[in-house]
């Protein structure tokens, strides 16, 4: 696949060893990946890249994943991008509000191998 064509992946997580390893996973697999350590930063990187799914985690530092999300999907430049929520919360009430909010899927980390996160970002992207 050429550069042009590789689909672009922004991982929004304060994690850096679980950004690292997804990094690693997802450029193996032919995804261009691009990385943010809070929600603003990442919100940013969205809009400038326009990225095809930002992978994008709920609990951080200075701006956490639910407020990037509401922003990003207010925003004429993110109401496209897809997004896949990285959560350690399991409430049903949460993930409900994902959706709501605009999200496109979620993974609970603690349950998912690195594979089958893989596996459901290429089923998003299809």
């Amino acid at each position: 696949m050429s550069d042009e064509n590789k689909k672009k992946i922004l991982i929004v997580d304060d994690d850096e060893n679980l950004r690292m390893v997804l990094r690693d996973k997802l450029s193996i697999e032919g995804f261009e990946v691009l990385e943010a350590e809070n929600g603003k930063e990442g919100l940013k990187k969205a809009f400038e890249i326009q990225p095809d799914i930002v992978l994008l985690d709920i609990m951080m530092p200075v701006m956490d994943g639910w407020e990037m999300l509401g922003k990003l999907k207010k925003d004429e430049r993110g109401k496209k991008i897809k997004v896949m929520m990285l959560t350690v919360i399991e409430d049903t009430g949460s993930i409900a509000r994902l959706m709501q909010d605009g999200g496109s899927g979620y993974v609970i980390k603690t349950e998912q191998s690195m594979d089958s996160i893989v596996d459901k970002v290429k089923g998003m992207l299809k």
